[in-house]
C-alpha cells in the first residue's frame, strides 16, 4: 500500500457508514478494513472524520461564455475551485454546430494539462452529422453521454450556428441512433416547452418594471418544465432508450413522473440542482440568479427533496458557468438581455450535506449516492467512480461534521466575483480531497502543481445485431 486513510468513518453508497481504513495502491483503493497496518505506507490520520467518495459534477459547463481562453481558464481555475470543495470529477458539455470527432482530442488535450480532476463529456446533438458520427464518438472517444437542448427551440441559428430544428423530431432520430449503437447510452435533455414559454412571455411583456426576479419564473413557469419531462419521459420509455432530466426545477414535475403509469426509474433518470433545491425568486441576488429554468418557490424546493427521498431524484449536478457579475449584466441590468447562469461547482457537495442531511435527514450514504454513485452509474463510470470498493479510483472528500461555514464570495477561490449562496450557512465542509490518492486539496489550501486530471474513456456494450441506421 501507498497510502493508508486512517480513523475515519467511511461513508459507503447503498451500505452506510463504517469505522474502517482505507488502504490504496497505485491510485486505487486496495484495501478496506479496520487497522490496517503497513511498514512503508503513509498513513493520513483522518480519525473524527467522514470519508465519502469523491463528488461528481455530472453537469458543468467550462468556457461556455469565454472561448478558448474561458475554456484553459476553467480546467485551471474551476476544476481547482471544485476540488477544494470535494468535487473529483466533471462531466462537462461540449456543443457545436462542428464535428466532434476535430474537437474532442483538442479539449481533452487542454483539459489534460489544465485540470487537476478527472473528466469526460457530454456531447450535445444538434446536426445530422452529429447523428451520423455518434458511433465514432462511443468507439474512438468513450463518449456514451449527449445532449439535446429542447429549451433552445428556434434559436438553432443565433445560438448554436446550426439549421437542424431541436424538436421532438431530433429526439426520436437520437434514440434511434442509441438503440442501434449500445444500451448503455444515455441522453440529457433540457425539458421545456419553448411555444407555451412564448404564450406566458407574451402575458407580461407589456409590464414596464419587470426586472425581478420572479418576472423571469412567470415567464417559464412550471408546467412549462412538467410538460416537457412528462412527453420526453413518456418518448423514452416506449422506445427504451435511457435520457437524463437535467436540472429539474418544478415541484410539479417530480410529482408527474411519481404518478405515471408505468414510470421506470432505469429508463428516465432525473437531477437537480442545489440551487433548486435551496433557492426561490426572492434570492438576493435578483437577475444575478437568472438561470434556465427558472428559480421557484419553497413549495419547489420542498418537492424535490421529497423526489430525492423517494429515489425518483436520483442525483445533483451544478449546471456551473464561470461568469462575472459584470459579464452577467454586459447588456445591462435587464430581464430580457441578462445572460443565463452562474457559478456553483465549489459548493455542490457541502450544501447538499448540510441541508440534505441536517435540515431534511437524509442518512449519509444517501448523501453519498446523490452526489457520486448514482451520477457515476448513470453515465457509465462505476464503479470506476463513485464508488468505495476494492479497485475503484482512490477519490474520496474527507468531511468535518462539526465545521460550520457561513459562504462568501471569497471563502473559495470561484472562478467569479459573487455566489447566489452568499450569507448561507453549512453545517459539515471538505477538509481534504483526493483524486486518485493524490491530496488536491488540504483545510483550504489547494496543491496548485497538480495538473492530472485524466480523461474517462466510457465503455459501452454494442448492440448484439447491429441496426442498419441510414446516414441521416
Amino acid at each position: 500500500m501507498d497510502k493508508i486513510l486512517a480513523g475515519g468513518h467511511v461513508v459507503i453508497p447503498y451500505v452506510g457508514v463504517q469505522k474502517i481504513d482505507i488502504g490504496i495502491t497505485d491510485g486505487k483503493i486496495s484495501a478496506l478494513a479496520p487497522n490496517l497496518q503497513s511498514d512503508t505506507a503513509e498513513i493520513i490520520d483522518v480519525a473524527g472524520k467522514h470519508i465519502f467518495p469523491g463528488a461528481i459534477d455530472g453537469h458543468s459547463h467550462y468556457g461556455v461564455y469565454g472561448g478558448l481562453e474561458g475554456l484553459v481558464e476553467d480546467y485551471y481555475k474551476t476544476s481547482r475551485s471544485s476540488a477544494l470543495g470535494g468535487v473529483t470529477t466533471v462531466i462537462n458539455f461540449m456543443r457545436s454546430s462542428q464535428s466532434y470527432t476535430e474537437q474532442l482530442p483538442t479539449e481533452i488535450a487542454i483539459a489534460e494539462q489544465q485540470s487537476a480532476i478527472d473528466f469526460c463529456f457530454h456531447l450535445g446533438i444538434m446536426t445530422n452529422k452529429h447523428l451520423a458520427e455518434m458511433r465514432t464518438y462511443v468507439e474512438q472517444f468513450g463518449a456514451t453521454s449527449y445532449k439535446l437542448y429542447l429549451g433552445y427551440r428556434g434559436q438553432e441559428q443565433s445560438r448554436f450556428g446550426t439549421d437542424r430544428l431541436l424538436d421532438d423530431e431530433l429526439l426520436l432520430d437520437i434514440f434511434a441512433q442509441m438503440n442501434a449503437i449500445s444500451k448503455d447510452l444515455v441522453l440529457a435533455i433540457h425539458c421545456e416547452n419553448v411555444d407555451m414559454g412564448k404564450h406566458y412571455f407574451k402575458q407580461y411583456e407589456h409590464i414596464e418594471d419587470r426586472n425581478e426576479l420572479v418576472f423571469f419564473e412567470k415567464y417559464n413557469p412550471d408546467i412549462v418544465e412538467t410538460e416537457s419531462v412528462v412527453r420526453c419521459a413518456t418518448l423514452a420509455m416506449h422506445y427504451d432508450a435511457k435520457i437524463t432530466v437535467v436540472h429539474m426545477s418544478a415541484g410539479t414535475s417530480m410529482q408527474a413522473l411519481e404518478n405515471m403509469k408505468n414510470f421506470n426509474p432505469d429508463i428516465v433518470n432525473v437531477e437537480t440542482c442545489p440551487h433548486y433545491l435551496l433557492e426561490t425568486v426572492d434570492n438576493a441576488k435578483g437577475l444575478g440568479a437568472i438561470v434556465k429554468p427558472p428559480l421557484r418557490y419553497e413549495a419547489d424546493n420542498a418537492l424535490l427533496w421529497e423526489g430525492i427521498q423517494k429515489g425518483i431524484v436520483k442525483f445533483v449536478g451544478t449546471d456551473h458557468v464561470s461568469i462575472s457579475w459584470q459579464e452577467k449584466f454586459k447588456n445591462g441590468y435587464d430581464i430580457d438581455k441578462t445572460v443565463l447562469g452562474f457559478g456553483g461547482a465549489e459548493f455542490m457537495f457541502p450544501l447538499t450535506l448540510s441541508e440534505g442531511h441536517f435540515k431534511h435527514g437524509l442518512p449519509l450514504e444517501k448523501i453519498a449516492e446523490i452526489t457520486s454513485a448514482n451520477t457515476a452509474k448513470t453515465y457509465g463510470m462505476y464503479p470506476q467512480k463513485g464508488a468505495i470498493e476494492i479497485g475503484s479510483d482512490a477519490d474520496f472528500v474527507v468531511v468535518d461534521l462539526q465545521k460550520a461555514v457561513t459562504i462568501t464570495p471569497d471563502i473559495l477561490p470561484i472562478n467569479s466575483d459573487y455566489t447566489i449562496y452568499e450569507g448561507r450557512h453549512v453545517q459539515g465542509w471538505p477538509v481534504m480531497t483526493l483524486r486518485r490518492g493524490d491530496i488536491l486539496a488540504k483545510d483550504g489550501n489547494i496543491c496548485d502543481t497538480l495538473t492530472s486530471g485524466r480523461y474517462i474513456f466510457r465503455q459501452a456494450t454494442p448492440i448484439d445485431t447491429p441496426q442498419l441506421v441510414e446516414t441521416l
